[in-house]
């Protein structure tokens, strides 16, 4: 570790391991306290550092990005039970403490509540499965035109 030194000038310089220029004290932060170095500066120049630390933080939101918080069960079930008890801001608070690695976002709670996300699968009559339809084709003898317009009145569920 390279300890600050006086130059030609009578200034007090040192060299920075990362980019290995001579740099004015000035261009480095403080150590923190529990570092023991010698004249009190990190060893890295503030530019490297604060190069090293954003490439830290770039790496570590690209882990955040790919972990996915997946609801489970039992996560959809206290939040419907909460229904009517909370609010879904204070649900949504309540679920960030209770789940302590996890946040959500009011308008989820909301959307959970109201039965649209993460509710019960409905079969509506009135749709068809693509694979139904697709295996009825084949079993069809006439045009396909004609099979599509037999299943018009109902909607193909992907």
């Amino acid at each position: 570790m390279p300890a600050a030194f006086l130059n030609d000038d009578g200034e007090w310089v040192k060299k920075c391991l990362a980019c290995k220029q001579v740099l004015p004290v000035s261009a480095y932060r403080s150590a923190p306290p529990s570092r023991k170095s010698p004249d009190n500066y990190q060893t890295r120049c503030h530019e490297c550092y604060l190069s090293k630390v954003r490439e830290t933080n770039a790496k570590r939101a690209k882990k955040r990005r790919q972990q996915s918080h997946k609801l489970e069960k039992r996560h959809i079930e206290w939040i419907k039970e909460q229904q009517g008890k909370l609010s879904t801001r204070k649900a949504a608070k309540e679920f960030s403490k209770r789940f302590f690695n996890m946040k959500i976002n009011h308008s989820t709670v909301s959307r959970i509540y109201a039965g649209t996300l993460h509710g019960d699968p409905v079969e509506r009559e009135d749709t068809v499965s693509i694979y139904d339809l697709l295996e009825g084709a084949s079993e069809y003898t006439g045009s396909v035109e004609e099979y599509l317009e037999s299943n018009n009145d109902k909607k193909v569920k992907f």
